[in-house]
């Protein structure tokens, strides 16, 4: 169990032993926690001041890696959630300007 969490929280292994990497957005963290009482961000949005930084950093974050996932059958959901996203460059252009994202 040990490599498959470590796995999978980094994502260290390429894939290889977790079939997706942990990683969530900001409704997926204020659903399961109760983190984001006080905060001033809205997990609803992805770009501009208002914006979630586990939102915007979660869709950057899928599509940077979004090829080397495309084969996996648990992350199909997940990349087709991409395709709907009107406003993805704003939020790819943002997360990079933040460092959050590799170019």
């Amino acid at each position: 169990m040990l490599p498959n969490v470590v796995g999978m929280s980094q994502h260290a292994d390429g894939g290889f032993m977790a079939t997706k990497p942990y990683a969530g957005g900001g409704a997926y963290i204020k659903r399961m926690s109760d983190y984001c009482g006080g905060c001033v961000y809205d997990p609803k949005v992805r770009v501009g001041e208002r914006a979630c930084p586990f939102t915007a950093g979660y869709w950057a974050f899928l599509q940077r890696v979004r090829p080397r996932l495309e084969d996996s059958p648990r992350m199909s959901r997940a990349l087709r959630g991409l395709d709907r996203i009107a406003d993805l460059d704003a939020v790819v252009d943002q997360e990079r300007s933040r460092g959050a994202a590799a170019p």
